[in-house]
């Protein structure tokens, strides 16, 4: 059975990443990982100062450079230990039947694509990037290639989820795939249409019927304006707890939310992502 993994690194937003996670693993009855990567990727610099320091010197310099790397990977090691341990006594008691700890050393992207092969559903922290996490959001989010939910600092059981469609064949595909998702069963379903002059009301017309076959509640709607502004603007209006978006090909919306505007989104928004592959 392939897993919900969850990267914590004990940043302002690991409660929240706790919490989707359980709700995720719950809502489609699979296996929990808590998985935390130890990046010791920043090493003692190594300076050739030879005219202007002894060998000596330099030697005795770089042993307490070593001293206080090891200190501090020994530190990492058990703060990652305790944040993994604490992580998992709060998942049981939320009702996960099955919860793991993993802790590798190594960049996080690097752990994460080893265990791609067992991963159903990522769920990742948009910390900044003075975070382990946060900071390869964007280069994570590229490189998996299964479901991703990017949580923000707060969380809330999502009941509602907005779904963008632009008439081409790639969201066509994401309207399936958000249909057949478990995670989304039972949710309200907003579809919304960004306005750019093209005739594309009988897809979004097929679409919002598809919804409504599979028995799923919907609310369509046509917006007008930049895409980043109308969709956060919809959602805060109308309360939606959830955004959902396609991870894959190459239409406007894609790229807005996957390529060099997604921080510029995930700051602006205070309900979890969900990148559907």
């Amino acid at each position: 059975m392939k897993n919900i993994i969850a990267c914590i690194d004990g940043s302002n937003s690991t409660t929240s990443t706790c919490e989707a996670s359980a709700w995720v693993a719950n809502k489609v009855d699979a296996p929990l990982v808590l998985f935390h990567a130890l990046d010791h990727s920043t090493q003692p610099v190594v300076s050739d100062f030879s005219g202007q320091i002894g060998l000596g010197s330099q030697e005795e310099l770089l042993e307490e450079l070593a001293e206080l790397d090891e200190a501090r990977s020994k530190i990492m090691l058990k703060h990652g230990s305790e944040l993994l341990k604490e992580a998992q006594k709060w998942a049981l008691s939320q009702g996960v039947k099955d919860v793991s700890k993993l802790q590798r050393h190594g960049s996080l992207l690097d752990g994460l694509l080893e265990l791609q092969d067992k991963l159903r559903v990522l769920v990742i922290g948009r910390s900044g990037d003075d975070h382990s996490v946060g900071s390869q959001l964007e280069t994570v989010i590229r490189s998996i290639k299964t479901h991703i939910l990017v949580v923000c600092e707060n969380f809330r059981l999502p009941d509602s989820y907005m779904i963008a469609f632009d008439g081409s064949a790639i969201s066509e595909k994401l309207i399936d795939k958000a249909i057949q998702t478990p995670l989304l069963k039972g949710l309200d379903c907003h579809l919304v249409m960004i306005d750019d002059g093209g005739n594309h009301n009988v897809a979004f017309e097929k679409a919002r019927i598809q919804f409504e076959e599979s028995g799923v509640k919907v609310t369509a709607a046509i917006l007008t304006g930049m895409v980043d502004k109308a969709l956060i603007d919809y959602q805060q209006q109308h309360g939606v707890s959830m955004m959902v978006m396609g991870a894959y090909g190459h239409s406007q919306l894609r790229q807005f939310f996957v390529g060099s505007n997604t921080t510029k989104v995930l700051s602006s928004t205070h309900v979890p992502l969900l990148l559907i592959r």
